[in-house]
């Protein structure tokens, strides 16, 4: 993803549950579904500068025009649903640095499962990752949201890429 400034590539490094996002094996249409999901993190933290409008424009990019507006759109119902059911802070690495950006956080990483997990008929496995982000409450609207997610994204090409990233580490 493009970022919309220049600034030298900072050296932060994974730590404890994070991981480089090139070491995973997330197919195209769920890191762009993470990129689009980080810029409506920083309109949640950030609202004046309204990453919204890029999360609509990178989408509309990255999928078709139409296809875009309408993933975009349920990305955000998902993390909207995420952010009722949960009580503690969505900690996401800034899409605006390329050294934060290439690193995977631990709520990032359980997302992509879930939306992995869903893709490739693994629905049990995204419900632990769900009870994970979301802290044990209530998961039934997100993962509502996810499978509508699911069905709108591309056709994952391999039925094993969610097998080695992980779920509860």
């Amino acid at each position: 993803m493009k970022t919309s400034h220049d600034s030298s590539f900072c050296d932060r490094v994974p730590n404890g549950h994070e991981q480089l996002l090139a070491e995973t094996s997330f197919d195209g249409a769920e890191r762009q579904c993470l990129d689009i999901a980080r810029l409506f993190f920083n309109t949640f933290a950030l609202p004046t500068q309204h990453h919204w409008i890029r999360a609509f424009a990178f989408a509309e990019l990255v999928f078709d025009f139409e296809s875009g507006a309408r993933l975009a759109s349920l990305i955000l119902k998902v993390l909207q649903s995420i952010r009722i059911s949960r009580k503690s802070v969505f900690t996401f690495s800034n899409p605006d640095c390329p050294g934060c950006a290439r690193i995977l956080r631990e709520h990032e990483r359980r997302f992509l499962i879930a939306i992995s997990s869903v893709r490739r008929d693994r629905n049990e496995h995204a419900q632990i990752e769900l009870m994970m982000l979301c802290e044990g409450n209530d998961t039934t609207t997100v993962m509502a949201w996810l499978e509508e997610l699911a069905q709108a994204l591309p056709t994952p090409a391999s039925e094993n890429a969610s097998e080695s990233v992980g779920s509860c580490t």
